[in-house]
């Protein structure tokens, strides 16, 4: 029997192998250096939309991202795994280097900007569940409270119903001559 449908395998059978400490290190430092340059991008992205219809909603999705970023690095720090600090860096200077101007554009960004930041923060929200469903999956081997990840992950699903709506505003606009 499998608890997870469709996927082939028996989830509790692999529940009995204790998970690697070395690759659960680098699978969170991973997802820690990707959210801390997630929650910067939310933060931009709500600043541009800030005066739409759809601005307020995305400052919350962006307050609540920083806040979960401070979180999962508490889970890391909890879990007594060390963090990379190149690993924080490289994605910094990398989410600044995709704010140049992914349009083309030279002086002012275009409304393109908007629909491609749309659907790069919902692939990155769809990341960020994925991280929770796994420490939901391990809260209890890991000690970790188990109700909280699930809360975490049905965050990220009405995050990502925002970020639908965000990306329905900008796209009928994105592409279209002014």
């Amino acid at each position: 029997m499998s608890d997870d449908p469709g996927s082939g395998h028996d989830v509790r059978r692999d529940r009995r192998a204790r998970t690697d400490r070395h690759l659960l290190r680098v699978y969170l430092d991973d997802h820690l250096a990707g959210s801390s340059a997630g929650a910067r991008r939310m933060r931009h992205a709500a600043g541009r939309l800030a005066r739409t219809p759809v601005g307020p909603d995305l400052e919350a999705v962006a307050h609540e991202v920083a806040s979960e970023q401070r979180e999962l690095a508490a889970v890391v720090d909890a879990l007594g795994l060390s963090r990379s600090r190149l690993k924080e860096f490289a994605a910094r200077v990398g989410e600044i280097v995709a704010r140049l101007k992914p349009d083309g554009g030279l002086r002012r960004s275009s409304p393109m900007t908007a629909l491609i930041e749309a659907e790069l923060l919902r692939s990155a929200l769809v990341g960020k569940r994925g991280v929770w469903q796994t420490l939901l999956d391990l809260s209890e081997e890991l000690d970790l409270d188990g109700a909280r990840m699930a809360e975490l992950v049905a965050r990220t699903d009405r995050q990502l119903a925002t970020l639908d709506r965000v990306h329905a505003y900008v796209r009928v606009r994105a592409l279209r001559s002014h």
